[in-house]
Parts: structure tokens; sequence; C-alpha cells
């Protein structure tokens, strides 16, 4: 089960970084379609991420209910240093969800680079 978790993040994390090399480097395709494509990486990849520090949280013994409260539990176990770029990454990913339009487009963009920085770490 274990390898699957894994592959599924790791498929999620390289998905968003060519989806963020599309972004970059297609200028003449259609900014919202540049821009549902990255939203919607992300989207995948924050779910992944943050399953997987529940994950490894949960391997501690300790129980989390939450998404927020597994980054904080990970950074409180040394798994992430930054829980509250974490939460941001979720917020950013919820806020998504519900509505693409809301987002600055250039924020997006930051936070899905940031993700690629830090989320490699737990891959």
């Amino acid at each position: 089960m274990e390898l699957k978790r894994k592959d599924k993040l790791k498929t999620a994390y390289n998905e968003l970084k060519e989806t963020v090399l599309f972004y970059e480097s297609n200028k003449d395709v259609s900014e919202s379609i540049r821009f549902n494509a990255l939203a919607k990486a992300f989207e995948v990849a924050v779910e992944y991420g943050w399953k997987e520090l529940k994950f490894r949280v949960e391997e501690e013994g300790l129980e989390v209910y939450s998404p927020k409260e597994a980054v904080r539990q990970a950074a409180k176990i040394g798994v992430i240093d930054d829980a509250q770029l974490w939460i941001d990454f979720i917020k950013a990913r919820n806020e998504g969800v519900h509505d693409y339009f809301e987002i600055p487009e250039e924020d997006y963009f930051k936070l899905a680079k940031s993700y690629l920085k830090v989320a490699k770490n737990i891959i």
C-alpha cells in the first residue's frame, strides 16, 4: 500500500512540475487554459502532499482529523519546516476548488512554485 501512496504523490508532484513549465513557456495559449491546468495540478499535488504528512504523523502514533492539523503535527515532529507555508497551500487549494477566478493568478503561480521546492522533501 505504501508504494502506491508514494507513487501517487510523486506522480502529482511531477505533473505539477510539468504544468508549471507549461504555464511559463506557452504564453501563446489562452491564459485561462494555462491557469486552469495549473490550478488543477496544484490542487491534486497539495491533496496528496497533506495526505502524506498525515500518514507520517500517524506513523508516529499521533491522531489527526484535518489537513491543517496534519501539517501542524508534521512540523512538530520535524517532517516539514514551515507549517504556515503548507497551510497557505491548503488554503489556496481550497479556494481554487471553489472559485478559480477569485485567486490572483500570479499569487497562485508563486505558491505552486513554492510547493515544488518544499514538497520534494517529502517524496
